[in-house]
C-alpha cells in the first residue's frame, strides 16, 4: 500500500510579518522545485521570523523532497505547533510521523487534522492506514468508508477498504472495493494485485478465473510499455551467471524462512547472486542475507523503469522474483524484461499473469505434473525439491502432547486470519462438533472486534466460546512456545499454511491439511512431504479431514510419538536439506541458460 505524496502547497496562507511578495516567492519555488533555494529563503525568513508557521511548513515539505526526514519531522512538528487550526499542518505532521512509524502519534495528527476540517482529502485515507498498522482493522474499515464518502473516486481508499475486508474474512465484498478501485482508476495495478492475491484465498474463485484475472492484470501492466533493448550478446552457455533476486522480504518475514538457508549454499564460483531489496525495514534477517549476495542494491526508491534499467546495466543474466503478487513486489519492472530469463518463485503461490516471465519453479509435491500447468502463463520448471525451511534458532524445546495432562484435544491455527475463509470455519466447526470435548486456540488475532466476530462465527456452527482461546500476534520464542499447548494444527483452505506449518513441524506439532487445487492450497502438502506425514495428515474431501481429525484425535500415542521425532525428521529430510534445494535450482538456471544460448524456446522441463 502506497502512502500519498505530500500535498502542494500552492495554498496562499494570511501572514502577519511576511510580505505577500515574500509569501508567493516560496511558492513559486516550491512549484518549480527549486529545493536548495527554496530551503535557504525559508531559513533566511525563520532567523527574522521564528514563529512564522507557513514557513515551517515550506521548510518541512522541502527537506522532505531533500531526503532529511529527520529534519523534515522537527519542522513539521513546529508549523503544526504554530498553526493549531490549519488542517494541513496536522495531516503533514502525521505523514511524517507515519513515514517514522510513530504510528499512535501519527494517528493523533490526523484526527486533528479531521476535527479541524472533517472533509479534508486522504487524512481518512491515512488515518486507516496507521490504526491498520496498529491491528486495529475494524477501525480502519471505517475510516477508509468515511474517505470515500468524502472522495468518491480515490482508487487506493476502494483498494485499502478491499484489504481490511479481506482480512476479517469478507472475500467477495473485498473483491468488489478492488473492483471498485479499477473502476476508479483501470490502470492502478495495485488494485489489480490486492484483487489477485484475495482471489487465491477464495474458495468460490476457480482456478480458470483466477488465471484470467491474472492474464488481465499482465495486458494492463504492460500497456505502454516497451521492453528494453540490449544485445544479451555474451551467450557463452560455460559463464559464471549473474543471477538477480528481487524481494521485499529479505527481513523477518515468511519468505526469509525459506530463502536465506538456500543462500549459503550457492556456488559462488558459478553463480553471482545480486539483490535488489525494495524495502527499508533491516533486521537482524537482512544483515545474514546481505552477507550471501556479492552484490546488494536498496530500490524501494527507485521507479519500475529505473529499477529495471539498474538490472540491465549490471549485466544480469537470469532475475527471479520472490514477491508475486504480494506486498512491495515490483513486478512491472519485469515487464521492460530486463534479463534474458525472467522467474517467478516462493512468494506467491501463483502466477504473476506477466507476458515478460518465462519460468515459475515448483517441484512435484507442490504441484504434480499436469495438475496446474494450464493455470500458469510461466513454464514450470519441476525441481527435485523446491522448498527448505530455516528452523529459528533457540528454539524452545518439544513439550509432551498436552492433551496427556488436560485429558482433551487441543486444536490450533496461527495462521493469518484474511485466510479463515467461511468454508475453512465450516469445516473446523464440524470437526469441533465431531469431537464435542475438543478445544482450539487462535493465534495472530491482535483485533478486539474481530475476536468478536470469529466468536460468533463459531457459535453460528454450533460452538461454545468456552471452547476457544485466542492470542494476539506475539513474538517468535513466544508464538514458538505456545505450541507447546496444541497437539495437531487445523489448516485453513484454499490458502494452507507455509512458514506457519515448518514452525508446527519444527515444535513437533503435526498439521492436517486440506489438499486444494492450487499452489495456495498444496503448501501443507509439500511441508509435510519433508517429513514423510503427507499421507497420514492430507485429506481430499471436507468428509476425510473431519474423520483423520477424529481418527487422529483418538490416537494419543500416535501423536505423543510424532511429538518427539518431528524436529529429527525435519533436521534430516533429504527434501528438505539446502543444499538439495541449491544443488537443483543451480541445474535449472544452468539448463534455462543453455537453452537461452542455443535459441531455443522456453518451455517446462524437469531437472
Amino acid at each position: 500500500m502506497k502512502k500519498p505524496l505530500p500535498k502542494s502547497l500552492a495554498k496562499k496562507t494570511a501572514v502577519a510579518e511576511l510580505s505577500q511578495v515574500e509569501t508567493n516567492r516560496l511558492i513559486e519555488l516550491f512549484n518549480q522545485n527549486k529545493n536548495d533555494e527554496l530551503e535557504r529563503s525559508a531559513r533566511a525568513l525563520l532567523v527574522k521570523f521564528p514563529k512564522h508557521g507557513f514557513t515551517w511548513k515550506v521548510l518541512g515539505a522541502v527537506l522532505q523532497r531533500l531526503g532529511r526526514l529527520e529534519e523534515s519531522l522537527d519542522a513539521k512538528k513546529k508549523s503544526a505547533e504554530l498553526l493549531p487550526n490549519d488542517a494541513e499542518a496536522a495531516y503533514n505532521l502525521g505523514n511524517a510521523l507515519n513515514e517514522f512509524g510513530k504510528f499512535a502519534e501519527a494517528e493523533v495528527s490526523y484526527k486533528q487534522a479531521l476535527k479541524i476540517n472533517p472533509n479534508f482529502k486522504k487524512a481518512n485515507y491515512n488515518l486507516g492506514l496507521v490504526l491498520q498498522y496498529q491491528n486495529r482493522t475494524t477501525e480502519a474499515e471505517e475510516s477508509y468508508q468515511r474517505e470515500i464518502a468524502i472522495n468518491p473516486d480515490f482508487a487506493e481508499a476502494h483498494s485499502n477498504l478491499g484489504n481490511m475486508l479481506k482480512n476479517l474474512g469478507h472475500l467477495d465484498k473485498a473483491e468488489a472495493s478492488y473492483r471498485r478501485a479499477l473502476v476508479a482508476n483501470p490502470g492502478y495495478v495495485d488494485a489489480y494485485t490486492n484483487l489477485l492475491y484475495t482471489l487465491a484465498h477464495n474458495p468460490d474463485a476457480p482456478p480458470e478465473f483466477a488465471f484470467q484475472e491474472a492474464l488481465r492484470f499482465g495486458e494492463v501492466a504492460a500497456q505502454g510499455i516497451k521492453p528494453l533493448v540490449h544485445s544479451h550478446e555474451n551467450r557463452d552457455p560455460n559463464k559464471k551467471l549473474r543471477v538477480a533476486m528481487v524481494s521485499g522480504d529479505f527481513w523477518n518475514h515468511a519468505v526469509a524462512y525459506f530463502i536465506e538457508p538456500l543462500l549459503a549454499c550457492f556456488d559462488k564460483n558459478k553463480f553471482g547472486l545480486v539483490a535488489y531489496y525494495n524495502h527499508t525495514q533491516n533486521d537482524d534477517f537482512t544483515q545474514r542475507i546481505k552477507s550471501h549476495f556479492a552484490g546488494w542494491r536498496d530500490v524501494a526508491a527507485l521507479t519500475d523503469i529505473q529499477l529495471a534499467q539498474q538490472m540491465a546495466n549490471d549485466g544480469i543474466d537470469i532475475v527471479i522474483d520472490l514477491s508475486g503478487h504480494t506486498d512491495k513486489n515490483r513486478l512491472l519492472s519485469f515487464v521492460y524484461k530486463p534479463a534474458p530469463i525472467q522467474i517467478s518463485w516462493l512468494g506467491y503461490p501463483a502466477t504473476t499473469g506477466l507476458q515478460a516471465m518465462d519460468y515459475y519453479l515448483v517441484d512435484s509435491d507442490w504441484s504434480p505434473q499436469g495438475l496446474l500447468d494450464d493455470f500458469f502463463i510461466e513454464k514450470l520448471v519441476y525441481l527435485p525439491t523446491a522448498l527448505t525451511f530455516a528452523a529459528p534458532e533457540n528454539s524452545p524445546p518439544v513439550v509432551d502432547a498436552p492433551v496427556l495432562k488436560k485429558g482433551h484435544i487441543t486444536f490450533g491455527s496461527f495462521n493469518r486470519t484474511s485466510k479463515l475463509t467461511q468454508q475453512t470455519l465450516d469445516l473446523w466447526g464440524n470437526v469441533l462438533n465431531e469431537i464435542p470435548t475438543a478445544k482450539m486456540i487462535l493465534g495472530n488475532v491482535s483485533d478486539e472486534p474481530l475476536q468478536r466476530q470469529l466468536e460468533n462465527e463459531f457459535v453460528k456452527r454450533g460452538v461454545a466460546v468456552e471452547r476457544l482461546t485466542f492470542h494476539a500476534k506475539k513474538s517468535i520464542p513466544d508464538y514458538l512456545a505456545l505450541h507447546g499447548e496444541v497437539d495437531f494444527i487445523l489448516d485453513t483452505f484454499p490458502y494452507s499454511g507455509g512458514t506457519t506449518t515448518g514452525f508446527a513441524l519444527w515444535m513437533g506439532v503435526p498439521v492436517l491439511t486440506y489438499a486444494w487445487k492450487s499452489l495456495a492450497g498444496r503448501g501443507g502438502v509439500v511441508m509435510l512431504s519433508r517429513v514423510d506425514l503427507h499421507n497420514d495428515f492430507t485429506a481430499h474431501t471436507p468428509e476425510q479431514f473431519v474423520e483423520m481429525a477424529k481418527s487422529w484425535s483418538e490416537n494419543i500415542e500416535g501423536l505423543q510419538t510424532l511429538r518427539h521425532q518431528l524436529r529429527d525428521r525435519m533436521k534430516n529430510s533429504s527434501k528438505s536439506k539446502p543444499e538439495n534445494v541449491a544443488a537443483g535450482l543451480e541445474k535449472s538456471l544452468r539448463l534455462m541458460w543453455e537453452r537461452f544460448c542455443a535459441g531455443q524456446s522456453v518451455e517446462s522441463f524437469t531437472v
